[in-house]
């Protein structure tokens, strides 16, 4: 997927910055403000920021927007402003793969937009669709392409009806959002090959257990157990929590048979399960509960990986909950 434009949905600001916006594409720094009154200091730094992440200043743009964003006067600022700084921060987190940063990042968005009392003015909106299309693009860097898929389609109905009051504004994140789509849906339907494939190889297996063959049937138990984790991984990425766990605790059910110790592969077997568990409303408490047992197999094992990947889950799990909610309440 395409970076999000930033430029795009950069909110109206209660000045006019002409002077403040030549002067900084001039030199490419932030002007003096001595003796200029807060408000007007803020609208000239929200101006730099948007210089520096087209100049791709990115670095700069980043130690900017943490000040802003944690300084006392944060919660003090008109919530679109604070909206798109959050916003910032969550394509620069993008770009770093810094996955689990970029939710938190999304979450604050979201909950300063809420503050905003004209829920249909093209600056709002706009930031909505710029949120839900960096939600798509994180998740679908995080294989989770039915949720991207979700967000995408909300993102792009909200740049259509944007882009036909202002093509010039909104066309090029439109463009964006629809090859994003295709992009995702190739990626979905590449998916649906390589399950038909794990699918049959699965059937193959199963069959080669009742060979009688001690060796054989050990074989194609380990052969058994690696497929039906392909299968939940790929369900798990579509979508398709649900039937992700039948894979996975038929999966878990054929390891414990083969009767080795507690190990690396159960532990990912578990974390798989735990996983879809998570995105099912109703067996979300069950899923942290086993992220919890399994942290501390994993430390057991020292399988330190496996260790921030649970950490991430955990810390993800209410972020996403929230998000949810969040989007729910703009609409």
């Amino acid at each position: 997927m395409n970076p999000l434009l930033i430029d795009v949905c950069f909110p109206r600001l209660r000045g006019d910055m002409t002077i403040a916006q030549a002067q900084i594409e001039n030199t490419g720094q932030l002007p003096h403000t001595e003796g200029l009154s807060h408000e007007v200091v803020l609208d000239i730094t929200m101006t730099y920021v948007r210089f520096l992440m087209k100049d791709h200043r990115t670095a700069q743009a980043s130690q900017v927007t943490e000040y802003l964003v944690y300084a006392d006067e944060a919660e003090a600022m008109p919530p679109l402003y604070i909206a798109w700084l959050w916003l910032v921060r969550m394509s620069l987190f993008i770009e770093q793969g810094q996955h689990t940063l970029t939710l938190g990042c999304a979450e604050n968005a979201l909950s300063h937009l809420a503050d905003v009392v004209g829920k249909k003015s093209d600056d709002f909106l706009a930031l909505v669709a710029s949120i839900l299309y960096n939600l798509a693009h994180t998740h679908h860097a995080t294989g989770e392409s039915g949720r991207a898929a979700k967000e995408l389609t909300r993102a792009q109905k909200l740049f259509e009806r944007l882009a036909k009051k202002n093509e010039q504004r909104f066309a090029a994140m439109l463009l964006y959002a629809v090859q994003a789509s295709t992009e995702i849906i190739q990626s979905r339907s590449t998916q649906m090959s390589v399950l038909e494939h794990y699918q049959q190889a699965t059937e193959l297996y199963t069959h080669q257990l009742t060979s009688g063959d001690a060796n054989q049937t050990r074989v194609a138990m380990n052969s058994l157990v690696d497929t039906l984790k392909k299968e939940g991984d790929i369900l798990l990425e579509m979508g398709n929590s649900r039937h992700a766990v039948k894979y996975y605790t038929k999966a878990l059910r054929y390891q414990k048979k083969l009767g080795d110790p507690l190990g690396l592969r159960e532990l990912q077997l578990s974390i798989g399960l735990a996983k879809a568990l998570s995105r099912i409303t109703g067996r979300r408490a069950a899923a942290e509960q086993l992220l919890n047992s399994l942290l501390v197999l994993a430390r057991q094992l020292k399988a330190s990986r496996e260790v921030i990947v649970i950490e991430n889950l955990l810390a993800e799990k209410s972020r996403n909950i929230n998000i949810m909610n969040l989007l729910k309440s703009l609409f």
